[in-house]
């Protein structure tokens, strides 16, 4: 017992440190720059312009400038709210990577970051972030993270949603996933994640899914919406939910990321700490995490077979050893995916998809369009079919004369075995080739073991990292076992793809600089607020006090006249009230004891405001020697 208080203690002393260089360097960075919080945005060294460039082509429309003018006072008087409790909590529970983080990417606890500045912090550990506007389609999100950039929601949550919101916001992206990448080797599990999230196949109920989430979250975060059409948006939701019957492979990752990535644990089920970003970001969801109620699973591939409610808090939580344990667990995961285990599987799943995917023959060669059929058999694929436009690709780089202005109306090809070759076919060379008769210029014919014979003038033969990888046929006909027509002269060039097999299918185009096929951004965007004058009056009461807090020159008066005017215009002010508190001294009994009565008025009234009250004063009334037992 007596150790354990002491490593209390001292954490709560590397809080407080922790809390004091935080402050400290916020006040050097603004004295450095002679400009208040508003205007934080101007001198950054690098420019919203400059930061698209080092932007893959095919995310960038995506992103959107922070406008980081937009924040009000409260806004940041909220964010500081969360942060120190979160922290005051989090600095025992959460995994130890997280608080260390939260200095290695530039998050500050007094005010809302500038992705600039964060870029700055970012760039150390080789990652960088990017503003978007809530929800991505999931295969956008999981190419951002595979490049390693971290994509943050501008938004900051209300007030009035200070423990948690469905949507996504600053302090869920910047607060919670930012500081955990600076570990190393998580970084090195969440990339992955991005490069096996891109794979993945999606339906068209998936889309459905999201469009729904994303309308659920923008209009339950924003004030003025009408219970009646929250109430609609979750029917709507819970419809769309029970309507996939047979999810996805991206609806299954989906799972398994909000399992680890957004609400994951580490350790055992009895003594585990916070990784996820969805936990570290919610004072409601760390605090809920904690309770009994909450079952705690080891993790295992079969968490992607729990669903999940972003509006609710969890109801059962899974729990990694160590992050060996949560790669392990990916890795086993996408064993079972189609870009591993490819053939008719992988096509299957291909002609399904509402989306172009890619298939990749043995040889390396890589076709990206539309599935249209196949035909397999005991020996494996014999033939596949593709919609236009069609581009052909070696590792993801599109190939010359192949991309979708040539490949307009489709492209097919056979694939497999020749009779009378040992092996796979693209392991020949330009001397073996000839050996087996096929030569530039003269006519030639191939026969699959599978019965697709190819008969043609072989025009030219492609090779790849000592691979043969494409003929190119003119005057041909292809015809299948059974004599059937697949191909005739009249319709052009016979592009021809080598190889013996089909190991890799996947979702989405190789080379995704050419032949880009990413959704267009949602017509679905967040409802700006529009503050009437009380609200901008609040918000000028809140950037008097946070001024006096970093000058360090009380204005007890001022103080004084700030709490009448709550008392007179904002009786249900909370946040405020408890800044107040921070900084009128011991000895300003009356005016203190004044605020105290209007908060315990504000908490009587409403037990969720009673718990942010509580929590706030053991924070802002004694900072140093907060509680970090309870959050």
């Amino acid at each position: 017992m007596e150790s354990a208080a002491r490593g209390s203690g001292k954490k709560r002393l590397q809080l407080a440190a922790f809390i004091a260089e935080r402050q400290f360097v916020g006040r050097g960075i603004r004295a450095a720059i002679k400009t208040n919080i508003e205007t934080r945005g101007k001198n950054m060294i690098q420019s919203h312009e400059e930061l698209l460039q080092s932007i893959p082509n095919h995310l960038r429309h995506f992103i959107v400038d922070q406008h980081y003018e937009r924040y009000t006072p409260q806004d940041h008087a909220l964010w500081r709210y969360i942060m120190r409790r979160n922290l005051d909590f989090l600095s025992e529970k959460a995994h130890p990577a997280y608080v260390a983080g939260l200095v290695k990417t530039g998050i500050s606890i007094e005010y809302i970051p500038n992705v600039f500045e964060m870029n700055e912090a970012l760039s150390k550990i080789g990652w960088k972030a990017v503003i978007v506007d809530g929800f991505l389609p999931p295969a956008v999100f999981m190419e951002f993270q595979l490049h390693r950039i971290l994509v943050i929601s501008a938004d900051m949550r209300t007030i009035e949603h200070a423990l948690y919101t469905p949507a996504p916001d600053i302090v869920h992206e910047a607060a919670g996933h930012a500081p955990i990448i600076a570990d190393p080797e998580y970084a090195r599990f969440l990339q992955h994640f991005g490069y096996i999230g891109t794979k993945a196949f999606s339906s068209r109920q998936d889309h459905e899914v999201y469009e729904a989430i994303r309308h659920l979250s923008i209009i339950k975060e924003y004030p003025g919406t009408p219970r009646e059409e929250i109430e609609k948006a979750e029917t709507t939701l819970k419809e769309k939910l029970e309507a996939n019957k047979h999810p996805s492979e991206a609806s299954l990752l989906s799972r398994l990321h909000w399992w680890t990535v957004e609400y994951g644990l580490i350790g055992t089920t009895e003594d585990y700490k916070i990784y996820g970003a969805g936990i570290l970001s919610s004072v409601g969801e760390s605090r809920h995490c904690l309770s009994d109620k909450v079952k705690k699973i080891p993790l295992s591939v079969q968490a992607a077979d729990y669903n999940y409610d972003i509006t609710r808090e969890q109801p059962q939580l899974f729990v990694c050893r160590d992050w060996a344990h949560l790669m392990d667990v990916l890795e086993e995961f996408a064993d079972g995916m189609a870009f591993r285990r490819g053939g008719a599987y992988g096509l299957a799943l291909a002609r399904e998809a509402v989306s172009p995917s890619t298939v990749v023959l043995s040889s390396g060669l890589q076709v990206s369009g539309k599935l249209r059929e196949y035909s397999a058999n005991g020996q494996g694929v014999s033939y596949f079919k593709m919609s236009g436009p069609v581009s052909l690709s070696f590792e993801d780089r599109q190939l010359e004369g192949h991309g979708t202005e040539y490949h307009t109306e489709g492209y097919s090809t056979p694939v497999g075995l020749w009779k009378g070759v040992d092996g796979d076919p693209s392991l020949l060379s330009p001397d073996r080739l000839e050996q087996y008769g096929l030569k530039k210029g003269r006519p030639a014919s191939i026969r699959f073991e599978s019965g697709v014979v190819v008969r043609g003038t072989l025009k030219e033969a492609r090779f790849r990292n000592d691979r043969l990888i494409l003929i190119c046929w003119t005057e041909c006909t292809v015809t299948d076992g059974d004599g059937a027509i697949l191909f005739r002269p009249e319709w052009g060039d016979f592009d021809m793809a080598v190889g013996a097999e089909i190991p890799s299918v996947f979702a989405g185009t190789a080379d995704k600089q050419k032949h880009n096929v990413f959704p267009p951004k949602s017509d679905r965007v967040a409802i700006p607020i529009e503050y009437d004058e009380k609200a901008r009056r609040l918000h000028g009461y809140y950037r008097e006090v946070r001024q006096q807090r970093e000058e360090g020159n009380t204005d007890r008066a001022r103080l004084t006249a700030i709490a009448e005017t709550l008392d007179r215009d904002y009786d249900g002010e909370w946040l405020l009230r408890l800044e107040l508190l921070e900084l009128l001294p011991a000895t300003e009994t009356g005016v203190r004891n004044r605020i105290e009565k209007a908060l315990a008025e504000i908490a009587r009234k409403s037990p969720e405001k009673n718990e942010l009250i509580e929590a706030g004063q053991r924070l802002y009334i004694s900072p140093a020697a907060g509680s970090k037992s309870d959050v």
